[in-house]
């Protein structure tokens, strides 16, 4: 019964979480023994959240992908690499769709499917963990996309003081212009004070919190069958997004770098990033409770 139940709750959709990581190294030969530690460390802080994980091979890699570009059909997905040699074709045009056309902007059409790629823009001073969860309960097909990317913690410290000695001249500069307009020098933009107070807590966190800093990007790739069903989705999203105090903006004619930064790749072709800390961050990190039958 409960069984049943569960399935009706969700409406048929699957959610499924999946983490690329990478490093940097001058060779495959140097990069695989280090992924593999990283591999192991996952492994095990997930084993200790109580979340089941496991490592993909290349077939399962590509099942993603052809899942992903062909949301319009129910065929299988077929492969072997032993096709490769003899029919002189790629891993490509084994997952590649029908069709692809980034032709208005600020949407694509993908097989028959409809899709945009949207970047929530992070505005709200403290972060709720139920955006996420809100964004993964929409009952239309979507893809969500974090990419998280670490800062040295010299080269973060650095960063936030340059910033606090800049607004600090921002500050003498205003009180300059106060002092010959003739009105008190502590009446202050309430920006630059308030920016000023989150630099000085950031560094303040980062110095003696044990926080790290983290530049995040966040991607949305809404689908659907039609146009309007596609705005409706987006709308959807939109609201969400609005309700945990950010906003989401769409890719304009970046579509099909925002579709491919949406692949489990890894790789970001997005240059729109938000520094957050550990805290902040770990927000997005849905692995903390299991369903199990």
């Amino acid at each position: 019964m409960l069984e049943n139940q569960l399935a009706k709750g969700n409406n048929g959709l699957t959610k499924t979480k999946y983490l690329t990581f990478g490093v940097e190294a001058n060779s495959l030969r140097e990069a695989k023994p280090r992924l593999e530690r990283v591999e192991i460390d996952i492994l095990n802080n997930f084993k200790r959240l109580g979340v089941s994980a496991a490592p993909m091979d290349g077939k399962e890699r590509l099942r993603l992908m052809y899942s992903i570009f062909h949301m319009d059909t129910a065929q299988p997905f077929r492969f072997d690499w032993k096709w490769l040699a003899p029919s002189g074709l790629s891993t490509k045009d084994f997952i590649a769709p029908s069709s692809f056309e980034f032709s208005t902007g600020r949407a694509f059409r993908m097989g028959r499917r409809f899709g945009a790629v949207s970047f929530v823009q992070i505005m709200a001073p403290e972060l709720n963990d139920r955006m996420l969860a809100d964004f993964l309960d929409m009952e239309s097909s979507l893809v969500v996309n974090l990419h998280i990317q670490s800062v040295d913690q010299t080269s973060a410290i650095k960063t936030v003081k340059r910033k606090i000695t800049e607004l600090d001249r921002s500050k003498i500069e205003e009180q300059k212009k106060a002092v010959r307009a003739g009105y008190d020098m502590d009446i202050l933009p309430s920006d630059l004070t308030t920016y000023g107070n989150e630099a000085k807590k950031l560094l303040q966190d980062l110095q003696s919190r044990n926080e790290r800093m983290f530049l995040v990007t966040f991607l949305i790739v809404n689908t659907a069958d039609s146009q309007r069903q596609l705005d409706n989705n987006i709308f959807q999203a939109s609201s969400i997004a609005q309700k945990h105090n950010c906003q989401l903006v769409r890719l304009d004619f970046q579509q099909e770098e925002g579709l491919m930064s949406s692949l489990p790749l890894g790789r970001n072709l997005i240059e729109i990033q938000r520094s957050l800390t550990t805290s902040s961050t770990a927000i997005f990190i849905p692995f903390t409770t299991e369903v199990r039958p």
